[in-house]
């Protein structure tokens, strides 16, 4: 999956019978919850207190096998246009059921461990899944972090923004309109959108975004194309008729290229923002958060720090499919935008 230079499309783990049976009877699992790095493990935290391993440390192998090359293999069921930082929220969030059925480690663990510059082994016995479930669900109820949030400066200056999605389109009007309501009655000058770690969302959701800032006519993107199959028809008979009706008698392998409508000025509007923009972003931050940071400083409003994760030309729109015998879950896109 990893050939195909598309962020969007992936492989799925799959729930198969002896992982759900090995759950039931409580076997073991990892006594540390750890997140992809970069090519290494950083230890989110330990499930057990007495681990000697702490929140931060870097786990450089497990079992004797390098962490960048247990990390290579699970990157290798995601694509991305760039780099793996986008496969990394990913991974995070199957690395568990990855590492069964990569190497069915369960019952001991021997990691090399870099703390600060001080490197060493440490071996752990596995833990009831029971155990570490009640663990995750207790630290998750107290980490869970607001999908969009807003700070001011104590000199009441700046006011920084935190997106953590482009999708949630009714909470993000919702804080959009009492946020720029309260920026404009301070006449804060300066606005800072923290998008890292956005992997976006829809692009009404970004063109609802920009509506808060005095724009000219723009379009999100200068064309899309859409590859004609049975699967791509049904997908827009539902979500986009007025797309249905124009591929509905069209071949299935034929590229149907989509003009977008212009989003029309609203420069003449009361209430729109026109201090200064700063968008920061990293390599986490693609799909529409990263047309919508593009298209800020294409416009001339918005400054951006950092790089996205995301090129101006990328993939979108992904149907999703299970196969027949092994059960397992993919998806593939069938749309290209280009910005």
């Amino acid at each position: 999956m990893a050939d195909i230079k598309d962020g969007h499309s992936m492989i799925l783990p799959p729930i198969t019978n002896d992982l759900i049976a090995y759950a039931k009877k409580d076997g073991n699992t990892m006594p540390l919850r750890i997140k992809a790095t970069g090519d290494v493990f950083v230890v989110d935290y330990p499930i057990i207190d007495n681990s000697e391993i702490n929140e931060g440390d870097t786990i450089l192998s497990i079992n004797g096998i390098r962490s960048k090359d247990i990390l290579e293999r699970m990157y290798g069921l995601w694509g991305s246009e760039k780099d793996n930082g986008i496969k990394e929220g990913s991974v995070n969030a199957y690395w568990s059921p990855l590492l069964w059925y990569m190497y069915k480690w369960s019952e001991s663990y021997v990691f090399s461990v870099k703390h600060g510059d001080i490197i060493k082994e440490i071996r752990l016995k596995g833990v009831p899944q029971s155990v570490a479930l009640k663990i995750i669900k207790e630290r998750q109820s107290q980490f869970k972090p607001d999908s969009f949030t807003c700070t001011f400066s104590s000199d009441n200056t700046k006011a920084i923004l935190t997106l953590r999605n482009v999708y949630q389109e009714t909470e993000l009007k919702v804080f959009c309109d009492s946020v720029f309501k309260e920026i404009n009655d301070r006449k804060i000058s300066d606005v800072v959108i923290d998008m890292r770690d956005n992997t976006g969302g829809s692009s009404q959701c970004v063109e609802k975004l920009l509506s808060y800032f005095s724009h000219p006519n723009y379009t999100l993107y200068s064309k899309s194309l859409i590859k004609v199959s049975q699967y791509s028809k049904a997908y827009n008979k539902n979500k986009h008729p007025e797309i249905y009706t124009q591929i509905c008698n069209l071949p299935d392998g034929e590229l149907f290229e989509i003009k977008d409508t212009p989003v029309k000025s609203n420069k003449k509007n009361s209430n729109l923002y026109h201090g200064k923009t700063t968008i920061i972003v990293n390599n986490k931050t693609y799909s529409g958060a990263s047309t919508f940071a593009h298209k800020m400083q294409g416009l001339g409003i918005a400054r951006v720090e950092g790089e996205t994760g995301c090129p101006n030309v990328y993939f979108g729109n992904f149907l999703h499919f299970t196969l027949p015998n092994s059960k397992i879950d993919y998806f593939i896109t069938f749309a290209k935008f280009y910005e």
